[in-house]
């Protein structure tokens, strides 16, 4: 059981490199990067070299700036059916982050930087000349959101966070489903090779439908999707993001450092971030004025269990319900 509780965060967005670091099978074969492209790229798909690397982003509509972060072992079609509805009111920049989606692998002189997945979120916004924007992150991309709010206070103007960790995702009290473990113990040879492992597309399968709150709104082709995705051809990738919420005195500081009006949104039924962990961050955040929203129904993916209803808490939130934030008196106008 230690293997396959293992093996479920190596899978997991919120990752941890080092326990991925098994020794492994290469087995189903991988896929090219082009191949990949050409079956998951988007109508608005568009890529650009930022630090070395090639980034694939989308980037639609017009009004306020809308930034959305995918968490790791996925992509920005995690926000796909959301990005038409939210376009009709904001500029939505969705992005693939590095050696995950559609972009490439980071170059060694960028991988070997802390916090390289927020550096290249701010080139892409410094390259796209946004200068104030709304941050949407789920899991380990709500961290990268609320690095970049630490980094970026004066560019941001909200924060919504979705089952986003403080730290690492150990499992305690966690049990995995019997076919989630049963999935995992096939694939994960107790000794072998090292190299990356490629899930079967079974593994896919229970790995939704324990992850998510109900099983049947992962559909066959989102297991398809992240079967394939996840048949990328092997890179050198050691989860900065992960790593950085491994440092607590690292993340306690960048979460004290947040000024902008934040709103958790958090699926009730996530087995590895259950609701107390939106009080962890919630009371991390000591200087932002923080709203809860909890989705009773929800597991570890809110955005891509229900679309519908993530878009319309962030278009409310943004656009209606947005805490009030006291501005002192202009003297001249009184």
């Amino acid at each position: 059981m230690k293997h396959a509780v293992l093996g479920a965060f190596c899978a997991l967005s919120l990752t941890i490199a080092p326990v991925c670091a098994q020794e492994t099978i290469t087995s189903p074969d991988p896929i090219p990067v082009a191949e990949l492209e050409s079956r998951y790229r988007l109508p608005q798909s568009k890529f650009i070299d930022l630090l070395g690397t090639r980034i694939h982003y989308v980037d639609v509509g017009s009004g306020p700036v809308l930034v959305l972060t995918h968490g790791s072992s996925s992509s920005l079609r995690t926000f796909a059916p959301m990005i038409e509805r939210l376009s009709r009111r904001y500029r939505v920049i969705a992005w693939d982050e590095p050696n995950m989606g559609l972009s490439g692998a980071p170059p060694r002189v960028l991988y070997d930087r802390p916090l390289y997945p927020v550096l290249v979120l701010e080139a892409l916004l410094d390259t796209l000349k946004i200068e104030r924007a709304n941050l949407a992150g789920v899991s380990s991309g709500g961290a990268i959101s609320f690095y970049y709010a630490a980094r970026n206070p004066a560019r941001v103007e909200r924060l919504i966070l979705s089952n986003t960790p403080t730290g690492r995702a150990d499992g305690k009290g966690m049990a995995l489903s019997a076919a989630l473990a049963m999935e995992i113990a096939a694939s994960t040879p107790a000794t072998g090779r090292k190299s990356k492992i490629f899930r079967p597309r079974s593994y896919w399968r229970a790995y939704f439908d324990f992850y998510t709150g109900e099983p049947g709104r992962a559909d066959d082709r989102l297991v398809d999707e992240y079967y394939d995705m996840n048949r990328r051809p092997a890179a050198p990738d050691r989860l900065a993001i992960v790593a950085a919420l491994d440092d607590p005195a690292l993340t306690a500081d960048a979460l004290a450092k947040v000024t902008a009006p934040v709103l958790l949104v958090w699926g009730a039924r996530d087995p590895v971030l259950p609701v107390e962990s939106a009080a962890v961050l919630r009371d991390a955040l000591v200087h932002a004025q923080v709203s809860t929203l909890i989705l009773p129904d929800v597991g570890h993916y809110p955005p891509l269990e229900v679309p519908g209803r993530f878009a319309d808490i962030l278009d409310s939130f943004l656009f209606d319900v947005t805490p009030y934030r006291p501005v002192a008196p202009d003297p001249a106008k009184r």
